[in-house]
C-alpha cells in the first residue's frame, strides 16, 4: 500500500506539468471549470437556496485553500531546484491568490449562511 507522499511525489511531476502548461496558455479549461458549475449555481440563485449557496461557496473556499498550499510546497520544491530564479516567486503570487479568493468564497459563504 503506497503512502501519501509516495503517492504526492510520483504525481507531483505531473501537477507541476500541467500548471506550467495552463500558465503558458492562459488556461482555456479555467472558464470550463467555472461554467461547469453555472446551471447549479443560477438554479440555487433563482431558488433562494442560501443554504446551498453557502455550503457551495464554503466547499470552493477549502479548494482555494488547498491549492494554496499546494502552490506553497511548488514554491519550496522550486527553491530548492532553481535557488537564483523566478519560478517560485510566481508561484508565491499564485498561492497569494487562491487565498484572496478563499477570502471572497468564505465572505460569499457567510452572507448566503446570514440570509437564511
Amino acid at each position: 500500500m503506497l503512502n501519501r507522499a509516495t503517492i504526492i511525489s510520483k504525481i507531483k511531476p505531473a501537477i507541476m506539468g500541467a500548471v506550467a502548461v495552463m500558465m503558458l496558455t492562459a488556461s482555456p479549461l479555467i472558464p470550463w471549470v467555472s461554467a461547469a458549475h453555472a446551471p447549479q449555481l443560477k438554479e440555487m440563485i433563482e431558488k433562494g437556496d442560501h443554504a446551498g449557496l453557502a455550503e457551495f461557496y464554503k466547499k470552493r473556499a477549502e479548494e482555494a485553500r488547498h491549492n494554496a498550499e499546494d502552490m506553497k510546497t511548488m514554491q519550496s520544491d522550486y527553491l530548492k531546484k532553481y535557488p537564483k530564479n523566478t519560478y517560485a516567486k510566481h508561484c508565491e503570487k499564485m498561492a497569494d491568490n487562491y487565498r484572496k479568493q478563499a477570502k471572497h468564497y468564505d465572505e460569499l459563504a457567510e452572507m448566503h449562511k446570514k440570509a437564511k
